[in-house]
């Protein structure tokens, strides 16, 4: 029986889909664009208080020095070149200085000086001086770089490293995302594979039991005709020895088919027959067709014997060549003429 398997077909390609868990990787990308966002805003506030801070200290270190000078002289017009100079000196650039007396009435300055070409009048400093006498006011005026500049370059490298950090961050968890979908692909594709094994199995479990049933039936109707025809049958080796005997054997010849293993079967032949029954091996050896003798075969009791035809045919091996022989021995009625 052959076993019918074309109906099993074989893991088809998977269906196009998306990666399971690529949540995971867009949390953190939108986790890790809002943080960066959050953290370059808080680093540049920070750093505009720092830079303005910076500024106020600068503020202050122009006002020590135009405290300095108003000690050392008796007359506000004295030195003023000098102090000028002074100034010039310790002015950062993009601040503005404007130093006033306010004794007068008058809107020019004594001193100006600086190069901010877009002042912030929001972040200016003003701190009035009153020194031997004399009242004055020193003004400072950032541009407006002066202190967004550095807050929005801060901002802007926080935001970029937090940006390549949360790509990186993103690749690593799709890579994984990715590598665990392959995992899951291939669970599913062996468990597929399994199933096929199992129906395969289970296929030739039962062509197997169908094969010992028919192999049952076919040796029940072996011995249903063995026992039907009344005939001996035997198998031999290549000696002629006995390696099986049906129980026939007994009613013909009121022998036991347990004792008449590895005898020689022309040991039940009789003594005038068993040349003509070892010429009728010989012959089915060599012409490897049916060969057909017949005999005297020899009953338990020994005044008696047993006619009988017998048939021969050989047993043949394609590696071994000849190994034994199988006969029938069918009981005649009414004997022969030997």
């Amino acid at each position: 029986m052959d076993s019918d398997l074309s109906d099993i077909h074989g893991p088809g390609p998977r269906r196009p889909g998306l990666w399971p868990g690529l949540w995971a990787p867009a949390t953190v990308l939108v986790f890790g664009v809002i943080l960066s966002l959050m953290t370059a805003r808080f680093a540049s506030d920070l750093t505009y208080q720092l830079a303005y801070q910076h500024y106020q200290a600068q503020h202050q270190s122009l006002v020590s020095q135009v405290v300095i000078h108003l000690a050392r002289v008796s007359q506000e017009n004295e030195q003023l070149p000098e102090l000028r100079n002074t100034l010039a000196r310790g002015l950062p650039d993009g601040v503005s200085l404007r130093v006033d007396t306010l004794e007068r009435h008058t809107k020019k300055p004594l001193i100006q000086l600086g190069s901010a070409r877009h002042p912030a009048g929001n972040d200016a400093l003003r701190t009035e001086l009153h020194t031997s006498g004399r009242h004055w006011m020193v003004t400072t005026l950032p541009d407006t770089q002066f202190l967004a500049s550095p807050a929005r370059r801060m901002g802007w490298l926080v935001g970029a490293s937090g940006g390549m950090i949360t790509a990186v961050a993103t690749l690593l968890v799709l890579a994984l995302c990715r590598q665990a979908a392959r995992k899951d692909d291939n669970g599913h594709r062996l468990a597929r594979l399994n199933r096929i094994a199992d129906q395969r199995i289970t296929n030739l479990q039962v062509e197997k039991n169908v094969l010992r049933q028919a192999l049952n039936d076919s040796e029940s109707r072996s011995r249903d005709l063995v026992a039907l025809s009344g005939a001996i049958v035997s198998e031999l080796d290549e000696q002629g020895q006995i390696g099986f005997v049906s129980a026939q054997v007994a009613d013909v010849l009121g022998l036991a088919p347990s004792d008449l293993v590895n005898r020689p079967f022309s040991e039940l032949v009789a003594e005038p027959d068993r040349e003509r029954f070892d010429q009728c091996l010989a012959a089915a050896r060599q012409e490897a067709t049916l060969a057909r003798v017949d005999v005297n075969l020899l009953h338990r009791s020994a005044e008696r014997t047993v006619p009988a035809v017998v048939r021969v045919m050989v047993l043949k091996d394609p590696i071994h060549g000849v190994t034994g022989f199988r006969l029938s021995a069918l009981k005649i009625a009414n004997g022969y003429n030997g």
